[in-house]
């Protein structure tokens, strides 16, 4: 029994830091007042607002650097001799060194989402969605091998991996779109 409980502390304090996370973000946003005409209960960061402002600076590059290490320690674990190969070290650094900037935009949406109140910060964090999504996969799972490598090797799970990041950016473009919270925080665009 004690070992099942030591073994969801990890879950229930990550849980535990997102929550005070989002607090934090929700208490700090709220400061600045909304743009819309509309100021009844739903101006203001919070509810799915939220969940994508903290996506933007905390979960995605966490759980995206978290998979990055994950793939490599794997394949390096299947393959130990990859660690003396050149080419694979180079592969390596500049996946880590191409995913800083997407990380770094990443962060840059989520503050603006939580500092801005016009509508010029939700087109950008539009674009910044499909850039840090769908292009962000693109350029790490097809440019980076084909320059280090010279050639590309498509698998199922990097095309899984794409269009999932395609379905994610369109559910939240429409959200930033179409929300009720969203235009009574920022204003009509």
């Amino acid at each position: 029994m004690d070992s099942i409980l030591i073994s969801f502390l990890p879950l229930f304090l990550l849980i535990l830091i997102a929550w005070a996370i989002s607090h934090f973000i929700k208490r700090f946003a709220n400061r600045y007042p909304p743009a819309g005409s509309n100021e009844g209960r739903f101006a203001g960061v919070g509810g799915w607002l939220l969940l994508l402002i903290l996506g933007f600076m905390f979960l995605g590059p966490i759980m995206n650097a978290s998979r990055i290490n994950y793939d490599f320690t794997s394949v390096e674990s299947q393959y130990p001799n990859l660690k003396s190969i050149a080419d694979w070290s180079t592969y390596k650094s500049a996946t880590w060194w191409t995913f800083l900037p997407f990380c770094c935009l990443s962060i840059y949406a989520g503050v603006s989402l939580v500092k801005g109140r016009d509508g010029s910060v939700v087109k950008r964090a539009i674009i910044l969605l499909w850039i840090i999504g769908p292009v962000a996969s693109l350029v790490m799972g097809i440019f980076i091998p084909l320059l280090v490598f010279g050639k590309i090797q498509l698998d199922p799970k990097f095309l899984g991996s794409l269009i999932a990041s395609i379905i994610a950016a369109a559910i939240w473009t429409t959200y930033l779109s179409k929300s009720m919270r969203v235009r009574a925080t920022y204003g009509n665009n």
